[in-house]
């Protein structure tokens, strides 16, 4: 095949299908739509504080749905775009407005959310706080794909569909907001400088993706910067974006280090701890990243205890074979003292507790069997159906006994039948004998008749 040919396929089929141009708005419609969103006054600023009073019911109850619906109606994406979008027409008119329009709703938030974390409601930290407050590079890249996907929606004709609320979701900016109104509410400062990193990230990487897609999009530029002050602002965007991304990478790859060393250790204790005569009681680890300060990994065991040798070859491994340098290894075993508790002891009261579990598990085995065997049957019925073939019969009764023997065991189950008839008939009773064997389905059954 022509090799022009082939360039002209992937550029005229390949490429048009990521083309943007195709339903994208006028750039005076973006405009007025980015113009829009910044605005915080009225019926958007009463939708804020209802949406930050919604986020903190939903952190401090710990339901997700109830913090999702607040990220929903929240307005806080309006003024990032619009500084992502101001600076890449060059429009800075719109930004100031946008950066202003954006403190407001920063200050608002952070009085509305600390205001609710002061009233009694909230008893303990919950894992939605916790969340808000450990950022890393992730959050990073969930902010810029999330504000590339917003902006990208800010400029198409047709904005009814689900990518903003998609966004608004994603980027998750309402959140940590409330979560600095309640480090500042509970004077816990780790809490706030942690939310308040995580909501800058999310600020800055959403404004960076609106200047990026805004940038693509080649809108004309509404105002002009001279060379040197527009080479100022981008070393100011790069050192922002540097500043703000280096402390997340740290933190990424300090969770890393220490999800790596839990999967490790369980991995080890699994493994390097598996004999049939000892048992893992419990274990523990204690994660120190610095070099002052070894890792621990403490084990406790009972059953048959190891010996030295065994135990110092297991130390050996932690390296090479477990991946686990500079960890020490804490054995606790069943013919050792902790503490002033004899394990040995403790071991003791654990089998004694399982044997009376396991007695009393029998019990009611024993008791459910019986009950079982002894449910009542439809004798009402068959004494209407047996008198149409007898009618000199007057009652019946039939139950199911339980054999034993001299053991005291259950050997089989038998069907015993009392008969009572009318003076001077002679009932067939081998006929009754055929009937009941097929209504009960056994054949097992005694007829006392009187």
């Amino acid at each position: 095949m022509d090799k022009s040919k082939v360039v002209d396929f992937f550029k005229h089929r390949i490429l048009e299908r990521f083309a943007l141009g195709a339903d994208a708005a006028s750039q005076e419609e973006v405009n007025s739509n980015v113009h829009k969103g910044i605005m915080i006054r009225g019926t958007n600023l009463w939708v804020l504080i209802f949406a930050i009073f919604i986020a903190s019911l939903g952190l401090n109850t710990n339901s997700t749905a109830v913090i999702i619906g607040a990220m929903l109606i929240s307005p806080l994406m309006g003024p990032i775009i619009g500084m992502g979008y101001s600076m890449g027409v060059y429009d800075m008119g719109l930004l100031k407005e946008s950066i202003r329009n954006f403190l407001i709703m920063f200050v608002v938030s952070l009085i509305t959310s600390a205001i609710f974390f002061t009233l009694p409601l909230i008893s303990s930290t919950q894992s939605e706080l916790l969340a808000r407050t450990q950022p890393t590079t992730y959050d990073i890249l969930i902010a810029l794909f999330g504000g590339l996907a917003g902006m990208v929606a800010q400029t198409r004709k047709d904005r009814t569909g689900t990518v903003i609320p998609g966004v608004a979701i994603a980027t998750a900016l309402m959140p940590p907001l409330c979560t600095v109104g309640y480090g500042l509410a509970t004077l816990q400062f780790r809490f706030m400088l942690g939310a308040l990193y995580l909501f800058t990230i999310n600020t800055i990487f959403i404004a960076l993706a609106s200047f990026i897609v805004t940038r693509v999009m080649k809108f004309q530029m509404i105002g002009e910067l001279e060379p040197v002050k527009l080479k100022k602002l981008k070393r100011v965007m790069v050192l922002i974006i540097v500043l703000v991304t280096f402390p997340s990478i740290i933190i990424a790859i300090s969770i890393i280090q220490r999800s790596s060393f839990e999967a490790n250790c369980k991995h080890f204790v699994n493994e390097a701890f598996n004999y049939d005569n000892t048992f893992v009681m419990e274990s523990s680890q204690q994660y120190n990243p610095g070099r002052r300060k070894q890792s621990v990994i403490e084990v406790r065991l009972f059953g048959e205890p190891l010996s030295d040798n065994v135990i110092n070859n297991i130390r050996a491994q932690m390296s090479s074979v477990y991946h686990l340098p500079k960890v020490d290894l804490v054995v606790r075993q069943s013919n050792q003292e902790d503490g002033g508790i004899a394990i040995s002891a403790l071991q003791s009261n654990y089998t004694e507790m399982l044997n009376e579990k396991n007695r009393q598990i029998s019990r009611l085995q024993e008791q459910l069997s019986s009950i079982r065997m002894a449910d009542t049957l439809a004798v009402s019925g068959m004494t209407r159906e047996l008198g149409i073939f007898v009618p000199d019969l007057d009652d019946m009764s039939l139950s199911r006994h339980i054999s034993y023997d001299t053991d005291g065991l259950p050997t089989d189950t038998v069907y015993i039948c009392i008969l009572s008839f009318r003076e001077g008939s002679e009932p067939d009773i081998d006929l009754i004998r055929h009937w009941l064997t097929n209504r009960t389905g056994t054949s097992n059954i005694r007829i006392l008749a009187e």
